[in-house]
C-alpha cells in the first residue's frame, strides 16, 4: 500500500528529525578522509566531492581521470561501485548523475549557498546541501501541482521561513526504484 506522506513543514518537522544523523554522516565522512589515501573509491568520492563543493558542478570523467592520474576505465570502474550505494548514479555514458545530495544536472531544486549554486534532486536533498555544509541557503522550489515558485530560507540550521507543504508521493522504501520520477 502506497503511502502519500504530506506534512506541514516547519524547522522542527523537517530539519529537526535530519539532526540525528548528522553526527553519523560527519563520522563516516570522517572515517572515509582517514581512509582516502589508500582506498581508491574514497580517494574517488573525495575528489568527486572537492570538485563540486569548488567548482558547483561535478566532474567529468576526464576531469577525475586527469586530476586522479588514473586510466578512464579505472574511473568508470570506481564509480560503478560508489553507484551501487545510490548516493553516486551515473549517466548511460558514466559522467555524474547524482552524487547526493547534489543533482549534477539542472533540476528544480537550486540551492543557493553564498555566492555558489548547487543542484539538488528533490527538496530533501535540497535540505540537506545546507545541512552538509553548515552553512545557510535559499532553496528554490515549486508547486508540483502548478508549479508556483516558493522559496524556502534555511538559516543558522532552521527553516526560515516555515509554511508550505512538502508532498512525498513515493514511499522511502521505493525512492531508489525509480529516482529520476522519484
Amino acid at each position: 500500500m502506497a503511502v502519500d506522506a504530506c506534512a506541514r513543514y516547519d524547522s522542527d518537522s523537517i530539519i529537526a528529525p535530519l539532526k540525528p544523523f548528522f553526527p553519523h554522516a560527519l563520522q563516516l565522512i570522517g572515517q572515509h578522509m582517514r581512509r582516502a589515501q589508500t582506498d581508491p573509491d574514497n580517494r574517488l568520492r573525495l575528489a568527486i566531492y572537492r570538485h563540486l563543493l569548488r567548482t558547483g558542478r561535478a566532474p567529468s570523467v576526464a576531469e577525475m581521470a586527469k586530476g586522479l592520474s588514473w586510466p578512464r576505465s579505472r574511473v568508470e570502474a570506481g564509480l560503478a561501485r560508489l553507484s551501487q550505494s545510490h548516493a553516486f548514479m551515473t549517466q548511460e555514458n558514466w559522467e555524474i548523475w547524482r552524487a547526493a545530495p547534489f543533482s549534477a544536472v539542472p533540476t528544480a531544486f537550486p540551492v543557493r549557498v553564498g555566492r555558489r549554486s548547487y543542484w539538488a534532486n528533490c527538496i530533501w536533498d535540497a535540505l540537506g546541501i545546507p545541512a552538509m555544509l553548515h552553512k545557510d541557503a535559499i532553496i528554490g522550489a515549486s508547486c508540483g501541482c502548478c508549479n508556483f515558485g516558493m522559496e524556502v530560507g534555511v538559516k543558522r540550521g532552521r527553516l526560515g521561513n516555515a509554511s508550505g507543504i512538502i508532498h512525498i508521493a513515493v514511499p522511502a522504501r521505493d525512492w531508489y526504484k525509480d529516482v529520476g520520477f522519484t
